[in-house]
């Protein structure tokens, strides 16, 4: 398996809430680091997995789990 890094900006939690980052970790993102800029909560992931299909889908998918709407990911794939 291999490490992969990426951002996803996200927003819709209050960064101030007490269980702000226990959310991040509750669901599986124990493998990131939180920031809150801008107004928007930045996820840094550096995940391991198979590919970099499946570490950004995993990755997707446990921050819509701990309640967050994904703005968009960094670097933005869609554009190359």
């Amino acid at each position: 398996m291999k490490t992969y890094e990426f951002t996803i900006i996200a927003s819709g939690l209050d960064s101030t809430a007490p269980d702000f980052e226990d959310r991040f970790f509750e669901a599986s993102c124990d493998d990131a680091t939180l920031a809150f800029v801008n107004g928007r909560i930045v996820v840094e992931f550096e995940r391991e997995a198979r590919n970099f299909s499946h570490a950004l889908a995993s990755a997707i998918q446990d921050v819509m789990r701990a309640g967050a709407t994904i703005e968009h990911i960094e670097p933005d794939c869609s554009r190359r």
